[in-house]
């Protein structure tokens, strides 16, 4: 498994995506480590593609048992804020809810939402590239979470540039101690 981001595989060492983060001198070190519950895999794509575009918000409590679980696993002496990744305004209208939000609420911790999308456009609709090139996708007000450790909380995670975008908005605007995430699923 990769120590950092957390992808299955057979060495300990960093994961090809991770050393491109690594290597980025704007993006080394802004996100401490990801962690997730599941792999993604087939059934796994049909289960989101419910929970996330099929409106199906209520599926959160048959993730709720291993995704606590597995969170008091990696976090569990963390005194951090859980700050779920937002939406635009218009894919939240569209869906109805945030599944980010309803992970986040499932662990029972401070939550706050200093994280404001600016960036509209569906992450599943770009390529690896498009994904990982810089640009802005979220905003925070100057020390927003000033010397706080953050958990970003999101539904999946692919390359990391969703969770790298907005560790670096928290870091550098809003002047975060440290940044980690947790994510339901992997791939």
């Amino acid at each position: 498994m990769c120590p950092k981001c957390g992808r299955p595989q057979e060495s300990e060492e960093l994961c090809g995506d991770c050393l491109k983060w690594e290597a980025d001198p704007l993006t080394r070190s802004l996100l401490r480590q990801n962690r997730s519950v599941y792999i993604y895999n087939t059934f796994m794509k049909e289960v989101l593609a419910r929970f996330k575009f099929r409106g199906d918000a209520e599926l959160v409590f048959a993730f709720a048992p291993l995704f606590i679980n597995a969170f008091h696993q990696y976090y569990r002496r963390t005194p951090a804020v859980l700050v779920p990744i937002p939406l635009s305004e218009e894919r939240k209208a569209e869906r109805g809810f945030n599944q980010a939000e309803r992970l986040a609420s499932l662990l029972k911790k401070p939550v706050m939402h200093p994280l404001i999308r600016i960036e509209n456009e569906k992450q599943s609709k770009k390529s690896r590239k498009e994904r990982i090139k810089p640009k802005t996708v979220f905003r925070t007000e100057k020390g927003s979470v000033k010397n706080l450790d953050i958990i970003l909380i999101d539904d999946l995670y692919t390359t990391g540039a969703t969770l790298h975008h907005a560790a670096a908005c928290l870091m550098t605007s809003g002047e975060a101690k440290s940044v980690s995430s947790f994510t339901l699923i992997r791939s």
